[in-house]
């Protein structure tokens, strides 16, 4: 539920979300493990992934602004972000998206 709100947008942490439910990050984990067969942290990443993709796909707004609104704490950390989720950096995914 927490995550269909769009807090991923800003809030990445695991500890988050189990403060929200008043459960231990550990508990929390091991639950969303044990029932979905994938870590909260993949489940919170996977939702704010889409997130970035969907402000990238809107070239209104600069990378930049993206990494401030989503509040990573750098634009170099919101890159590193995307290249690990998303497979390149934003302003590759961009350029490719203007290709095509």
């Amino acid at each position: 539920m927490l995550l269909e709100a769009g807090r991923p947008k800003t809030q990445r942490e695991v500890s988050h979300y189990a403060e929200q439910l008043n459960v231990s990050p550990k508990y929390l984990s091991d639950t969303i493990k044990r029932v979905t067969g994938i870590s909260a942290s993949t489940h919170i990443n996977n939702t704010a992934t889409a997130i970035a993709l969907a402000y990238l796909k809107d070239s209104a707004k600069s990378v930049s602004q993206i990494a401030d609104e989503m509040n990573f704490s750098s634009l170099s950390y919101f890159s590193r972000f995307c290249v690990k989720h998303i497979g390149m950096s934003p302003v590759k995914f961009r350029t490719a998206g203007a290709k095509r």
